[in-house]
């Protein structure tokens, strides 16, 4: 499984990470915050399938711009899979005819510039050769985190959230699993901040991981905030554990096998 956090800088080659977005094997996305600003535009158009963990503006910024540098009017468009509540907040407060077009109004009755499906928690869906679970998370938001399977290979995708349980039970029964891709959001120094907006810091991601039970799967974290990312990095790397630890470089792909 090949999978990179896209990235979110413009001529700037230290890997902020300003919003989120993943690509799996080159057509499935995970979450939009940049995924339209990603250049040559081949990059774009060759993703068939966005899942959306949650409305917040980081994860879904680039939404619109992408729907329209792939739109062809064809019945060939992408497939979104978001929550119901996800779908809400998209529907009144960004396709509403004011901040963007409500793109299913404007194509009802032309080619449609994506199908939408609805995602529930538990249910997994079959996607281009991947099983997809989505995973609550506790976030302050209604937020997944998702499970994804090649049937060789399994990784977990961990982004937003505070403390949780449910994940790391299923990550703890899942014999495929070789990674979890793990937020940090805050510096230890700024816990208060982090249990405030419920992310995580260093500290608090290594106490999360204590619960998948397992020293062998390797962690990439994800999410760094830009003004700590230097600081975030040397708590994550100089962390004490056993555990294959990595830092995830924006743009870089990263090869999950056996």
């Amino acid at each position: 499984m090949r999978i990179q956090l896209l990235g979110s800088t413009v001529g700037d080659p230290t890997g902020y990470q300003f919003c989120m977005s993943y690509l799996i094997n080159e057509t499935i996305a995970i979450d939009a915050g940049s995924l339209g600003l990603q250049s040559p535009i081949s990059v774009q158009q060759g993703v068939s399938h966005l899942l959306l963990s949650h409305a917040h503006l980081d994860h879904i910024a680039t939404l619109p711009i992408w729907l329209d540098n792939v739109f062809e009017p064809s019945l060939q468009a992408p497939r979104i899979y978001a929550s119901s509540s996800t779908w809400d907040f998209l529907q009144r407060h960004i396709l509403n005819d004011s901040l963007w077009p409500n793109l299913e109004r404007v194509a009802a009755s032309e080619a449609p510039f994506y199908y939408p499906e609805i995602l529930k928690p538990e249910q997994p869906v079959e996607i281009a050769g991947l099983t997809i679970t989505p995973v609550d998370l506790d976030h302050l938001i209604p937020t997944f985190g998702f499970l994804i399977d090649d049937g060789q290979v399994a990784i977990a995708l961990i982004s937003d959230t505070s403390p949780t349980t449910r994940i790391w039970e299923l990550c703890r029964q899942h014999p495929r699993l070789k990674a979890v891709f793990l937020e940090a959001s805050f510096p230890n120094r700024m816990a208060w901040l982090a249990e405030k907006t419920k992310h995580l810091t260093p500290a608090m991601a290594f106490a999360e991981l204590e619960k998948l039970g397992r020293e062998d799967i390797p962690v990439y974290f994800v999410h760094l905030k830009p003004q700590h990312q230097v600081t975030m990095s040397h708590e994550v790397l100089s962390h004490q554990t056993q555990r294959p630890v990595i830092v995830v470089d924006p743009g870089h792909e990263y090869v999950i096998s056996l």
